[in-house]
């Protein structure tokens, strides 16, 4: 899928923070074209105007059209690129790690500004990355970071600390007293073998298995993929499979938000859920008692810094950063109507 959003000109004096929240009108499914026309011109200092080539490419690698999360992301990075007066390209790897390359190279071909990616398959994209930085083509991450070998060629990136949301979500679970020593826990994930996979599960696993829960090992965690169709058969045909499970963690999107109707098809009605990201089966699942808690990562915020970070760079030469988008704290039944509210589904859930 391929999104072309053009910037919309003249919203000054909104604050540019991680915590700005800034609807503006969404992109539908397929191609679609939002132009600024005659609005008001970029702001006196030169923010969004100063550089020349405003052209951006902002890369997802599952498709925010059918996946909430990545829906988020998105949203924050057209929110950005609308602000910054840039013309905002998105297209989608649907999960296939070729796919992205290829895409990247034909990006490198058109000469952008800027790319934005995330590594979700780590080694594999490095040198893509670096073909843009060689064609002098700044890259920022986002989401995943890009491992060390990618060195210079990655000038930033804006994510979540996985293995420390990890530990908080494993603790959450012990002091919630739904699991003790000897009971059985599974971890799944979309990919378990990438780096958002092994860092989250691995926090999730060293404080779990120190407590002498009976964690699944990483060789046992339920991979699902990243549709909903084929991750709902997967942790039902498990679930039917292992009625003794206490509890499983969801290290991605995908079986979290998938969970709540697999344990319905199962007949399972005493394992509890605890995992990460926000969707609207999730903010259900927290309120009927299915999943216990989530950790939010903040998808909004990881489009919308990473793409700020691009335009601060292209008008006025501020060097990118790596930037923690947060979401340390847990969300449960107590708190998730702080984010349910109807006019944030796509920013927030």
């Amino acid at each position: 899928m391929i999104t072309t959003t053009r910037s919309m000109r003249g919203l000054a004096g909104l604050s540019l923070t991680a915590a700005a929240v800034v609807v503006l009108a969404g992109c539908s499914a397929g191609t679609s074209t939002t132009d600024g026309g005659d609005a008001a011109p970029a702001l006196d200092s030169g923010f969004g105007s100063r550089a020349e080539n405003r052209d951006v490419y902002f890369f997802t690698y599952y498709n925010p059209a059918g996946d909430a999360f990545w829906a988020q992301i998105l949203k924050g990075g057209e929110d950005a690129a609308a602000l910054g007066n840039l013309e905002f390209t998105h297209q989608t790897a649907d999960g296939d790690s070729a796919t992205m390359v290829n895409l990247v190279q034909t990006a490198i071909a058109n000469d952008p500004a800027f790319i934005f990616m995330p590594f979700n398959e780590g080694e594999a994209w490095v040198d893509v990355a670096c073909q843009a930085a060689d064609a002098g083509i700044p890259v920022i991450a986002f989401n995943v970071p890009a491992p060390e070998s990618a060195g210079d060629c990655v000038s930033g990136f804006v994510g979540q600390d996985f293995y420390e949301v990890g530990t908080i979500v494993a603790n959450q679970l012990l002091d919630s007293g739904v699991v003790s020593a000897g009971d059985k826990v599974l971890i799944t994930a979309e990919e378990p073998d990438q780096p958002y996979a092994l860092q989250r599960g691995g926090g999730v696993y060293d404080v779990l298995s120190e407590a002498g829960i009976g964690v699944l090992p990483q060789t046992e965690w339920l991979r699902t993929g990243g549709e909903d169709a084929p991750a709902l058969d997967a942790l039902t045909t498990w679930l039917v499979a292992n009625p003794d499970v206490k509890a499983i963690v969801p290290v991605g999107g995908t079986p979290h938000r998938n969970l709540p109707a697999a344990l319905a098809a199962a007949g399972n009605t005493t394992a509890k859920v605890i995992g990460f990201d926000t969707a609207p089966a999730i903010v259900q699942g927290l309120k009927d008692g299915t999943i216990l808690a989530t950790a939010d990562q903040q998808g909004y915020i990881q489009g919308f810094q990473s793409v700020m970070q691009g335009v601060l760079h292209l008008d006025f030469g501020f060097s990118p950063a790596n930037i923690n988008s947060g979401g340390l704290g847990l969300i449960t039944a107590d708190t998730v109507e702080n984010i349910e509210a109807p006019d944030l589904q796509g920013v927030r859930w």
